[in-house]
């Protein structure tokens, strides 16, 4: 018997959206055997996702050899126009990876070619599979249970079990993946779609409780939401589209004016999610993208922290995993695995506690405004903001007194 026909693999990953399909693309490249499972249809739209790639995340799509297929669905954009409590932002991300590119294909465009990919790579996908329980043995997983498209009931067991199921993952209940850094809803979005609005790169408005923002995305539409504040939200979610269009005529009414000239193609959708950091890893089980790490959606960070945190989790458990004959070796899976949660910790903590502060949609104190104003004027400190947003810049070296000294007294120089 081989394998497949007993139902047993080298790793199973549960979700086969943006983190579960490259870990599991990556992992049957190397030779592995993968199981990846995912609840929903493939291809799908995600009803709770905005789906901005920044990028890094548009660099590991050229280096899979995706981005061709993506960027002939969907228009790719360099610019930035950000008003930041008034100041005047615009320029470009800096670029990354060799990449400045960013993309915003619909989810189930992305999902749907990520998912393909795993495929060709030689992973099993079963889509239409939820999987209800992990399999335990000495305190270790060492499977899952689960109910298939038809409904009938399966199992299926691996040396590793990987949650890509989402911030309410199944996979980090069933194995009690303890969490910290744990901050309740900040603000919510409400979207939607249309076409016939001159949007050609992506647009930013920020106010004290409010946001507001714009960008390309597929077959020609251009995708709008507006923030509101997580107790505004839960007020008016009875009343999205009210709720939507009062927003952005007081914060971005050039914004609302081109919508009433374009054609609205979808309905509204919302969002909201609280921020948490997840232990990564334990006995048979690993967690990876949003199941690991939620951070608030305001950066749009997940897509492309997705993609990288899988590729960082499968060198882990390729090393960990043993030889050719797939003879784990829990020591040196283990070690692989710290060693994993260390990195995906020191590299998104930082990006992770920036996003919340931005979250917040505080009105800066006179400090930060005039720092705000100068970014306005100075094109590196510009870039390190967007960078900061964009998974290419430290935010904490952004935010040094010694940073902010340098560009205030840059701009001031030019006075």
């Amino acid at each position: 018997m081989t394998k497949r026909d007993v139902n047993e693999y080298d790793v199973i990953v549960v979700g086969a959206r943006c983190a579960g399909a490259p870990t599991a693309m990556l992992l049957a490249a190397k030779g592995r055997s993968v199981l990846l499972l995912e609840r929903d249809a493939m291809p799908s739209n995600m009803a709770h996702s905005t789906h901005l790639i920044h990028p890094l995340g548009v660099a590991y799509l050229r280096d899979w050899g995706l981005l061709d297929a993506l960027a002939a669905r969907a228009t790719s954009f360099t610019d930035w126009t950000v008003d930041l409590h008034g100041a005047k932002l615009h320029g470009p991300p800096p670029p990354i990876s060799g990449m400045a590119h960013s993309l915003a294909p619909r989810r189930d465009i992305l999902d749907g070619a990520l998912a393909d990919a795993a495929e060709r790579a030689g992973a099993e996908l079963r889509s239409n599979c939820r999987v209800s329980d992990l399999i335990f043995a000495n305190g270790r997983v060492v499977g899952v249970r689960g109910k298939d498209k038809a409904g009938r009931e399966f199992s299926a067991r691996a040396q590793l079990v990987i949650g890509a199921d989402g911030p309410a993952s199944m996979v980090a209940k069933c194995a009690g993946a303890a969490e910290h850094h744990v901050e309740p809803p900040l603000q919510s979005n409400i979207w939607s779609y249309w076409r016939g609005v001159p949007i050609d790169h992506l647009h930013i408005t920020i106010r004290a409780g409010a946001g507001a923002f714009a960008f390309p995305s597929s077959d020609g539409s251009v995708l709008v939401s507006a923030n509101l504040m997580h107790g505004d939200f839960l007020k008016a979610r009875r009343h999205k589209e009210a709720a939507f269009h009062a927003m952005l005529k007081r914060i971005a009414p050039e914004l609302a004016a081109a919508l009433a000239e374009g054609e609205q193609i979808d309905r509204f959708y919302s969002g909201c999610t609280r921020s948490f950091v997840r232990r990564a890893w334990g006995p048979g089980w690993a967690l990876v993208g949003d199941a690991g790490m939620k951070k608030d959606p305001v950066t749009a960070q997940g897509i492309a922290s997705a993609f990288a945190s899988a590729d960082m989790l499968v060198t882990a458990v390729d090393r960990g995993l043993g030889d050719a004959r797939n003879v784990a070796d829990e020591e040196t899976l283990a070690a692989e695995l710290t060693e994993f949660e260390r990195a995906r910790d020191d590299w998104l903590l930082p990006y992770y506690d920036f996003t919340l502060r931005l979250a917040a949609f505080a009105k800066p104190d006179p400090e930060l405004a005039a720092f705000n104003q100068a970014l306005s004027r100075d094109a590196e400190g510009r870039a390190q903001l967007f960078g900061a947003v964009s998974l290419a810049f430290s935010p904490e070296e952004l935010m040094t007194p010694s940073n902010m000294k340098r560009i205030l007294a840059r701009v001031d120089a030019l006075s």
